[in-house]
């Protein structure tokens, strides 16, 4: 299996044992295959095939302390117990969820869902299945859930702070769509919007498509209590961005229908700021994806995936050409 993957966790030994100990500890059956979900900036993900069906073992990162584990399984199992489809946790030998290998790496398994993520097959939903999105989401936001913060460098309020960081790497065509989105972030009437806790990244790897007709909503990582309308900015913004271009103002309308069909709540205010929010959903693509490239030398494929989704929403949104578009200044 990749090594680089397992270096998230800390973890420098076999691969191949740690993942058989921690399937036994869940009393998965003896491991068949396993492969490493490659997607993703943080934890290590594996799918795992043994003699008695497939499961996805989430290894956390080494940067998460047990607070930060405790807090990511318990909304793992409040949004299951909840009705969202997200996979089922597996119950450990000893009971619980949680398993600690003695190397210090702590982990989950979970059901594997057979299907497709967006990602995966380069589509995105029709407006049938973005209704079943919409329909999960409404579910998330209804869930009287909050749970201890956690930062997000990625999440929209902390947009300052990305502009900050990125700000080095933007050509003169990348700074002024960025300063533009950050303007209209910033003439929002926060105090308008409904706090709620959202997923807060439904976007093409996290949403897949099952065999069974449902969407399924994977990886609460970064899910907290934020304005309700930051969830539908984000699918506007990165779940509905497709090889095909979509101007983002229709991409808002777009979610903002199927949310409201499937029994969504939103005021007359939220509706308004919606597209503002969209903005600046794409702003953080674009300047997340320099950030993750030149600060923290993540995959260049998925970060320049992001640069690329963000820029075009927001030239085409905010009316902003450049036609040079370089990618990026290197320090």
């Amino acid at each position: 299996m990749v090594s680089k993957y397992f270096e998230r966790l800390g973890y420098k030994d076999d691969s191949e044992l740690l993942i058989a100990e921690i399937s036994d500890g869940y009393d998965l059956g003896a491991v068949q295959e396993a492969s490493v979900l490659t997607v993703g900036f943080e934890d290590c993900n594996v799918r795992v095939r043994t003699d008695t069906g497939q499961f996805v073992i989430k290894a956390f990162g080494k940067f998460r302390d047990d607070a930060d584990i405790d807090r990511y399984v318990d909304v793992m199992q409040a949004v299951t117990e909840g009705g969202v489809h997200h996979p089922a946790l597996q119950d450990t030998r000893d009971g619980g969820v949680l398993f600690k290998h003695s190397s210090g790496v702590s982990a989950v398994a979970m059901d594997f869902i057979e299907g497709h993520t967006y990602f995966d097959t380069k589509t995105v939903p029709t407006d049938e299945e973005l209704e079943l999105v919409a329909a999960e989401a409404v579910k998330i936001h209804a869930l009287d859930i909050d749970p201890p913060y956690v930062f997000d460098s990625w999440a929209i309020p902390h947009i300052h702070k990305m502009h900050e960081a990125a700000l080095p790497f933007l050509d003169e065509g990348g700074r002024k769509i960025a300063d533009a989105a950050l303007a209209r972030y910033d003439a929002i009437d926060l105090s308008k919007l409904e706090m709620r806790f959202i997923h807060g990244d439904i976007i093409s790897t996290n949403t897949l498509l099952g065999s069974d007709g449902k969407v399924w909503i994977l990886d609460f990582a970064v899910s907290n209590v934020y304005p309700k309308i930051q969830e539908l900015a984000v699918i506007a913004s990165s779940l509905l961005a497709g090889s095909e271009f979509v101007p983002l103002g229709h991409r808002v309308e777009q979610v903002k229908k199927a949310y409201l069909v499937v029994g969504g709540k939103l005021s007359d205010y939220e509706q308004h700021a919606l597209m503002d929010y969209a903005i600046a959903a794409a702003a953080m693509e674009f300047m997340g994806g320099h950030k993750a490239k030149f600060i923290d030398k993540e995959e260049v494929e998925e970060c320049d995936y992001w640069i690329d989704v963000g820029r075009k929403a927001l030239q085409e949104s905010l009316g902003l050409f450049d036609h040079k578009q370089g990618e990026g200044k290197k320090k």
